[in-house]
């Protein structure tokens, strides 16, 4: 007579063995626009001049310091801007960096985080966010320096 164990042996090699559909893999490919270190380091550079001005606005105006290069930098943006209105490339180059930087640092970390699939068969695009703290601090960041920028230029002209 068969005991129990090996009627239960006997049950499991009839069993069907599971299989996988490897086909739906690359299907789940999905694929990143940009690279997540090269777009950081990009919005880090982005981001210089205009973290380099507001620490100098904030030294000189509100807590009375000169710490070197830190107001150096401010001052001379600040003479340049005085001396040579809007006639100066340079100034339209400095504007253009202090303002649309951030927000170009802010896109290309977007853009380095965010992965896409299309399923063709429901007509979907679904996205996902990558969690790499470093694009996600940089696009913080960046999203306060544009605010401090784009708030000062509504308040001076309305």
């Amino acid at each position: 007579m068969e005991t129990e164990k090996d009627k239960l042996i006997e049950m499991m090699e009839n069993m069907d063995q599971p299989s996988v559909d490897v086909s739906m893999h690359q299907k789940e490919f999905r694929l990143t626009l940009l690279n997540v270190k090269k777009s950081a380091f990009a919005g880090i550079i982005l981001l210089i001049m205009p973290l380099i001005f507001l620490t100098g606005v904030i030294l000189k105006h509100y807590l009375q310091l000169n710490l070197g290069i830190l107001t150096f930098i401010y001052e001379w943006i600040g003479n340049m801007d005085q001396r040579y209105g809007d006639k100066s490339i340079l100034n339209w180059f400095i504007r253009t960096l202090l303002i649309l930087g951030p927000l170009l640092a802010i896109a290309l970390n977007l853009i380095a985080v965010t992965y896409y699939r299309y399923e063709k068969s429901s007509k979907e695009l679904i996205l996902s966010f990558k969690l790499k703290w470093l694009n996600w601090l940089i696009i913080l960041i960046c999203s306060l320096v544009f605010a401090v920028f784009f708030l000062y230029l509504v308040t001076e002209n309305f």
